[in-house]
C-alpha cells in the first residue's frame, strides 16, 4: 500500500479550482493500491459541515511568521512518521515551505512533490510575505523530488520565476468528469422566455477573476442589442459578491445579471447556457473552460496562462 498525504492550506469548497481537482483525485484513486490522507494547514466553514473521502488532519497553522509555526512543523513531522507516509504532495506556497521544513532531517523522508496550478495570484490576493518566497524557492525546490504543473505555460512560468530546471517539472493537465446530458433544468432558467441567450461565467467571485471586465462589457452590449434578449449567469461565490452587485446596480444591469452562488450540479447549469466566459487576469489551466468545452459551449476567454 502506497500512502499519500496531500498538504493544502484549506478546502473552502469542492466545486471549483484546485480543491475540486484534489477531491476528485482522492475519490478516483485505486484504494487497493493507494491510501490517501489530507492534511490541512487550517480549517474552513465548508470543512466544518462536509466530509472528505479520506482521513483528514488540521494543523491549525496561523502563518509562516507566527509563533505557533514550530508546533505545526512538529505535528506534521509526527504525522509523516506515524502514518508511514510514502509521498507528500503540497498545494500552494505556504504548504511548500511547511512541508520542506517538516521533512528536514527525517531518517526516512517521503517522496516530496509540489504542485503549481497558476501563474501567480496577483497583488492583493496573498499575504505580503509571499513576495519573499520567490527569493528562496530556487533553494527550497532542490529539496523536492519533483514539481507538477497543470499546463505548459505554468511549467515555463515556474522554471523562469523560481530558477528551476524544466527537467524537474512534469505537466499533468487538469481532468474533468462530465455528464453529457442535463439531469434536470435548474429553476433559475424558468425566469426567462425561450430564445433568451444565456451567458455564463463559472468562477469564484475574487479579484483575479475580473468579473468587473464582464460587467463593463455587458454595459456596452446593452447599448447595441435588446437587453431582454440575453441573461448573464454568475456561478460561484467569494469576497467580491457585494461589490459586484453594487457595480451591477451602478450600471443599471440588475435585470441582466443573476447570481446562482456555488452550485454542485454545474453541468446542469452549463447544459442550459449558450456562451461560456472567463475574464481572469491569471490562470493555470481553467476547470471552467474545460467544463464549457465539455458542454459544447463556445468560449470567450482572456488569453492568459493555460487558457490558450
Amino acid at each position: 500500500m502506497i500512502r499519500i498525504a496531500y498538504l493544502i492550506d484549506t478546502i473552502s469548497c469542492a466545486t471549483s479550482g484546485t480543491e475540486k481537482q484534489l477531491v476528485e483525485i482522492i475519490r478516483r484513486l485505486d484504494k487497493t493500491i493507494f491510501q490517501p490522507y489530507v492534511i490541512l494547514l487550517h480549517t474552513s466553514q465548508w470543512l466544518e459541515s462536509n466530509t472528505l473521502p479520506c482521513p483528514c488532519t488540521v494543523l491549525d497553522y496561523k502563518g509562516l511568521l507566527k509563533a505557533n509555526l514550530p508546533s505545526v512543523i512538529k505535528a506534521l513531522r509526527q504525522g509523516i512518521v506515524e502514518k508511514h507516509i510514502d509521498i507528500l504532495q503540497t498545494f500552494f506556497e505556504d504548504s511548500i515551505f511547511v512541508a520542506w521544513l517538516a521533512t528536514r532531517g527525517l531518517r526516512q523522508p517521503p517522496v516530496l512533490l509540489s504542485s503549481r496550478r497558476d501563474v501567480g495570484l496577483g497583488t492583493g490576493n496573498q499575504p505580503w510575505y509571499h513576495q519573499l518566497f520567490v527569493r528562496v524557492l530556487p533553494f527550497v525546490n532542490r529539496g523536492f523530488d519533483g514539481i507538477l504543473a497543470n499546463s505548459l505555460e505554468v511549467k515555463e512560468y515556474v522554471a523562469k520565476r523560481e530558477k528551476t530546471p524544466q527537467s524537474k517539472i512534469t505537466v499533468l493537465y487538469n481532468g474533468v468528469s462530465w455528464s453529457k446530458e442535463c439531469a434536470s433544468t435548474p429553476k433559475i432558467f424558468t425566469i426567462a422566455p425561450p430564445g433568451v441567450v444565456w451567458i455564463v461565467i463559472a468562477a469564484s467571485l475574487s479579484p483575479v477573476k475580473r468579473h468587473d471586465l464582464l460587467i463593463a462589457a455587458i454595459a456596452r452590449l446593452v447599448t447595441r442589442v435588446d437587453r431582454k434578449s440575453f441573461k448573464v449567469l454568475l456561478l460561484g461565490k467569494g469576497v467580491l459578491q457585494d461589490k459586484l452587485k453594487a457595480l451591477i446596480r451602478e450600471k443599471n444591469l440588475q435585470d441582466v445579471f443573476l447570481f446562482a452562488g456555488a452550485v454542485a450540479n454545474v453541468s446542469d447549469y452549463l447544459h442550459n447556457c449558450d456562451i461560456g466566459v472567463l475574464c481572469s487576469d491569471r490562470e493555470g489551466l481553467s476547470n471552467a473552460i474545460l467544463e464549457y468545452m465539455a458542454s459544447s459551449l463556445p468560449v470567450v476567454a482572456a488569453a492568459v496562462g493555460g487558457n490558450v
